[in-house]
């Protein structure tokens, strides 16, 4: 199998999944900020700066990524696409004009996809994808652990523990082609699960995207929100510190995705642990302003749900 990723390179800074948000300041601030897009000389890969080097900028990348700290970064776009790259800022007296540019990719340079994690989460490069569900039959298919401590398991779900709570029969397929570039679908058969608290129940019930019209409380105390997934919905992956992690870029009309078990919309995915058929994902959540960590056990829908042993392929743990 052809073994493909794409990283993205950043100087000075680490990537991650939101964009700093902090206060607006008073006035007498820069206010002629703008984004200079220059081509790399690898085909598809830009370095974005701003104009000014007495700023600090917060990077939305337009592909899934994000960078933050820094006046200019480097990005790839394996696949052709409209990207429209944001920026906020902040000089000596405070937040700057917020900026944004259109990038219009006209090519692919699937050559940028070099490293095999891509290929484990969705299947061959040009395939149809790979659509992964809950190991619901394995003991801890959901758990929640210590976030300062993550071998300090504090409880799990047994196997088909959640039945009733409307995610057993949810898929999420990740997508890696021309066609479609990086392409997430997302199937939840009109219904999907969020956690014990009103917090996540409601940021989901009123996402614009996500089409909510009703939502009611499962017998296990999680909540349950009639919703329809977005149609357009992408996917990226990022490499910080050794770790991976999976993120959802907006749509149009509001959030992106999220897998199966939904707990906020300020959720990191981390990919724990991967083999061909099964993967661990680590959820970062701040949940009423408390960091959680909670842990998904997913297989691919052609493998059968059971206990037995995983053989991992690679595994942060």
């Amino acid at each position: 199998m052809k073994k493909i990723i794409s990283i993205l390179t950043i100087a000075f800074a680490a990537v991650g999944c939101t964009i700093d948000e902090r206060p607006e300041l008073p006035d007498g601030r820069i206010s002629d900020l703008k984004i200079v897009v220059t081509p790399g000389e690898v085909q598809n890969t830009y370095l974005l700066r701003t104009n000014r080097t007495d700023v600090i900028g917060f990077w939305d990348l337009g592909n899934g990524n994000t960078a933050s700290g820094v006046n200019s970064v480097t990005a790839e776009y394996p696949f052709p696409g409209d990207y429209t790259i944001s920026l906020k800022a902040y000089g000596d007296n405070g937040r700057t004009n917020d900026v944004s540019v259109k990038l219009s990719v006209t090519t692919e340079n699937l050559f940028l996809l070099n490293d095999p994690m891509y290929t484990y989460i969705a299947g061959e490069i040009g395939g149809e994808g790979k659509t992964w569900m809950l190991d619901a039959e394995r003991q801890d298919h959901i758990g929640l652990f210590n976030p300062n401590n993550v071998s300090d398991r504090w409880w799990g779900v047994s196997p088909n523990g959640k039945a009733g709570c409307e995610l057993y029969d949810d898929e999420a397929t990740f997508i890696l082609n021309s066609e479609r570039g990086q392409a997430f679908g997302y199937v939840n058969n009109g219904k999907s699960s969020t956690l014990n608290n009103m917090t996540p129940a409601m940021e989901l019930y009123n996402d614009g995207a996500w089409s909510a019209t009703a939502y009611n409380l499962a017998s296990t105390n999680d909540y349950i929100v009639a919703c329809t997934p977005p149609s357009n919905m992408g996917w990226s992956l990022s490499q910080t510190g050794g770790r991976y992690y999976i993120s959802f870029p907006s749509t149009n009309a509001g959030h992106g995705g999220y897998l199966f078990y939904f707990c906020g919309w300020n959720t990191q995915y981390e990919v724990r642990a991967i083999s061909e058929t099964h993967m661990k994902i680590f959820m970062w959540s701040t949940i009423d302003g408390k960091l959680s960590l909670r842990q998904l056990l997913l297989r691919t829908r052609e493998t059968a749900s059971n206990n037995d042993p995983i053989e991992w392929i690679w595994s942060k743990d």
